[in-house]
């Protein structure tokens, strides 16, 4: 379990995963005594997280209301820059750490999504919103990681700048190398979310040929069908997963998903939380969460 100071950059922080692991970055004694993995105080208290919302107010009530984050973590350990996440200039900001103007965020956390309209489609009868959503939203990660690159080397600042993130993205159980959908599903889903599943593969493709260029590693969540049920905490949670890029220590053999129908929201963002953030060990996989 590391226990340096983190700062977290949240992308689609009023969506469920994201919402919920930042939550959990900002709650303090009331997370060290509700889940298995426990933190200290002490560790929480560096735990410093950024998001870009296109309305402040309105992630700021998701928070308190939803997930009961107090007020006080808000203020405290909140940065809120108001923006879009296809504006490089917006997400540029976002992940300059607030603790240290001259260095990278730790962690940047995606959940961007669209929501799916219905039309009356053979082919795609539940096209997004915005068709690529997922995918521009990385791509404008990487941009702004490269301007700013650029700008620290052309006013010569600190190589500690130039540290690089680890990237997390959301995405989906159905784009992996091998099933992770149940048979009796398989079909209908995606037939119905031909749409999303295009935009969460192009967006994986995106992260995994960058190859270290933008960020130092990266983490593919892969969930099930995503409810706002009941959790089960982490006992109740099945984890399977497999390398998303050729890697020299692939001798560590990948066990291949782990196949069920649906999870919580809240659980995925909580398990992003304790086991990606702040335990570590899972850079370079695609993980599949399911109950």
């Amino acid at each position: 379990m590391s226990t340096e100071t983190k700062t977290i950059a949240c992308f689609g922080a009023t969506g469920g995963c994201v919402g919920a692991a930042l939550a959990c970055a900002l709650k303090e004694g009331h997370y060290c005594t509700a889940r298995t993995f426990q933190l200290t105080s002490t560790q929480l208290r560096f735990l410093i997280a950024i998001a870009v919302a296109r309305n402040p107010e309105k992630l700021g009530n998701f928070l308190a209301n939803e997930h009961h984050v107090p007020p006080s973590a808000i203020g405290q350990r909140l940065t809120i820059f108001q923006g879009d996440v296809k504006d490089p200039a917006a997400v540029s900001k976002a992940v300059i750490s607030p603790i240290n103007q001259e260095v990278l965020v730790d962690v940047i956390l995606s959940g961007v999504g669209a929501y799916p309209t219905f039309q009356w489609s053979i082919r795609r009868p539940l096209p997004l919103t915005d068709p690529t959503i997922c995918e521009t939203a990385i791509r404008t990660v990487f941009t702004a990681l490269s301007d700013l690159s650029s700008a620290a080397k052309s006013k010569s600042t600190s190589d500690k700048r130039l540290k690089k993130p680890l990237l997390i993205v959301i995405s989906t159980a159905g784009c992996g190398r091998r099933r992770g959908i149940p048979l009796p599903i398989y079909l209908p889903y995606h037939y119905l979310l031909g749409s999303p599943l295009m935009d969460k593969r192009r967006m994986e493709e995106v992260v995994l040929r960058d190859k270290g260029a933008h960020v130092r590693d990266f983490v593919v969540i892969r969930p099930a069908i995503l409810t706002d049920g009941k959790t089960r905490g982490d006992s109740g949670l099945r984890v399977g997963w497999e390398w998303g890029a050729e890697r020299n220590d692939q001798a560590v053999k990948e066990p291949g998903p782990e196949v069920g129908y649906y999870v919580s929201r809240k659980d995925v963002g909580t398990w992003i939380f304790e086991k990606v953030i702040v335990q570590g060990g899972w850079e370079g996989k695609c993980v599949y969460l399911t109950y």
